[in-house]
């Protein structure tokens, strides 16, 4: 082997190394949360990848400051609360519809969006608005965003800081006075 063909060959492995180095690191790319504390991610704004799935199959990634307050419900369809607390929400999504400053994003935790619309016909629930649902088709972006049970919310202020949270079942009769405090940039931390 002639020593410019060598030459070829160590620039051609150590690029495939860097291109693998840097696909590694963008993977492991996740906003810091904290195990040991039983909230979701503190701050949206930390970098990194939280990546929610579009019907038509585009990918968002939720990472960043959202610029309004951002509603995070998390359901699954196998959850025994998911249908009720989806009336509510969607009740109070349907009185805030106006509101530019307020987006709501469903994140159902399955595979396809055929087995979502199936169960909303079955519980007789219409989206008030149906480009806000998305789904987490391997888990992956609830487990990051530390959320810990099948029916949850999270609500970010205009900053990407969580401002409230609901483990399991939330008021949505107080659903308004939380996202205003988020609006107003009060924070859980």
């Amino acid at each position: 082997m002639r020593a410019s063909s060598r030459r070829l060959l160590f620039l051609g492995l150590f690029a495939v190394a860097a291109g693998l180095g840097a696909w590694a690191y963008w993977l492991s790319l996740v906003p810091a949360t904290h195990a040991d504390h039983d909230h979701g991610i503190l701050n949206l704004d930390a970098g990194g990848r939280l990546i929610a799935v579009a019907r038509d199959g585009s990918k968002r990634n939720l990472v960043g400051k959202p610029g309004h307050v951002l509603v995070i419900h998390f359901f699954s369809t196998g959850a025994p609360d998911a249908a009720g607390e989806l009336a509510d929400l969607f009740a109070v999504q349907g009185a805030m519809k106006g509101d530019r400053a307020v987006e709501f994003l469903l994140l159902a935790k399955e595979p396809d969006f055929a087995t979502v619309d199936a169960w909303l016909k079955a519980r007789g629930l219409t989206l008030p608005v149906a480009g806000n649902l998305y789904i987490d088709p391997t888990g992956d972006t609830t487990q990051k965003l530390n959320s810990k049970r099948p029916v949850e919310t999270m609500i970010f202020g205009p900053e990407g800081k969580l401002s409230s949270q609901a483990r399991g079942r939330m008021d949505w009769g107080t659903a308004q006075g939380r996202i205003a405090s988020a609006r107003g940039g009060e924070t859980i931390e």
